[in-house]
């Protein structure tokens, strides 16, 4: 009997690879800690401009030049800042007296057509236009990459795939899958017939020119916000330059991949890598790599815990803060510093040394023994 020859990846050798024809940064937000007070911004002149617009209930539309760009300015905003700003490079979102005070959207277009840092620089330049400095480094708040291959024929389904995630859909239009979605949240992945859905939805028919077809392309597209970079040691853009191939590798190589079954074993995680996540794989490794994530999807339970707790507690002081800056009476919120500096002496007024031990001593055994 002749025996199949096999890849590297243990999947069958005589399938074709199949082709990429597009990929890289397709969504990206950051948040921005600019000083407004030192700007030219009128947040009056915006304000009666955003007034006018809901008085006029969508009969109008206030295009406005603010700096080197001209802008839509929408007639609501998006929790928890007040204005918004459109136009083709980006989605600018602006409030007084919050911190980060900016938070910006690029478009989609212009990072495939212009790049990353003629996009950057062209923000920095409206910046600059309007004096707008930055007090502190910007924030990576979500990043999408996509990874658009020809693919003939779908042959594989839901359960080919194999990962961490506990949720998943899809999505099937006259019966015949379009999407696959695992996860929510701070990841999410998503192998999709992206024809279909810039015919049915984003209207993005610019992709057919960067692709050189018009037909049969499938985009697997890996959803990532800010928890999960962070996770990677991703804050900041300069991060997210250096690090994102390193986070991308690990996320399609520990967290998820697509598998071709293998009859007789049950065990999912041994059957064969499908040819689309050989390729993915292959794709991503020829990338430029720092080699300095590792298992970053992996974080023992306990990580976890403490990673979500701190998240809760720090929100929590965000409440306390308002409440020390109402009592002071001051025209702005106190800093994270003084808040620190505050904070001994308002838990010493609680604290009680027996009843800390006891406590505390209470919640660490239960938690050994797995019940809390």
């Amino acid at each position: 009997m002749e025996t199949m020859k096999l890849t590297e990846d243990g999947g069958p050798a005589d399938v074709a690879r199949p082709q990429l024809l597009l990929s890289g940064l397709d969504s990206l937000y950051l948040s921005y800690y600019l000083d407004l007070k030192k700007s030219t911004l009128d947040f009056d002149e915006l304000a009666y401009k955003k007034e006018r617009l809901k008085e006029a209930r969508g009969q109008e539309l206030a295009e406005i030049e603010l700096g080197t760009e001209r802008f839509a300015l929408m007639p609501y905003g998006k929790h928890p800042y007040t204005y918004v700003l459109s136009n083709e490079a980006f989605e600018i979102r602006l409030g007084e007296n919050m911190s980060p005070s900016c938070h910006v959207q690029f478009a989609s277009r212009f990072l495939w057509q212009c790049g990353l840092d003629d996009l950057i620089a062209r923000f920095d330049s409206w910046c600059a236009s309007l004096k707008l400095s930055k007090k502190l480094p910007e924030v990576a708040a979500r990043a999408d990459w996509a990874f658009d291959y020809h693919l003939p024929a779908i042959d594989f389904g839901a359960d080919d795939f194999v990962s961490r995630f506990r949720k998943d859909s899809i999505h099937r239009e006259n019966g015949a899958v379009q999407t696959f979605t695992l996860g929510r949240g701070d990841f999410v992945l998503r192998v999709y017939d992206k024809v279909a859905e810039i015919e049915e939805q984003s209207q993005k028919y610019w992709f057919f020119n960067l692709w050189g077809r018009r037909d049969a392309v499938w985009r697997v597209e890996l959803q990532v916000r800010r928890a999960r970079l962070q996770q990677a040691a991703i804050d900041c853009l300069n991060d997210l330059r250096s690090l994102q191939n390193d986070l991308l590798r690990e996320l399609a190589t520990n967290h998820t991949t697509l598998r071709r079954p293998s009859s007789g074993d049950g065990n999912r995680a041994r059957w064969p890598l499908h040819p689309l996540w050989s390729a993915l794989l292959e794709d991503i490794r020829c990338l430029p790599q720092t080699g300095l994530v590792r298992e970053i999807d992996a974080p023992s339970a306990l990580s976890m815990r403490i990673y979500h707790q701190g998240r809760a507690l720090y929100g929590t002081l965000k409440g306390f803060a308002a409440l020390l800056s109402g009592r002071d009476e001051r025209d702005g919120p106190v800093s994270f510093e003084e808040l620190v500096a505050a904070l001994p002496l308002a838990l010493r007024s609680h604290h009680n040394g027996v009843v800390w031990h006891a406590d505390v001593n209470k919640r660490l055994k239960a938690l050994r023994l797995g019940q809390w």
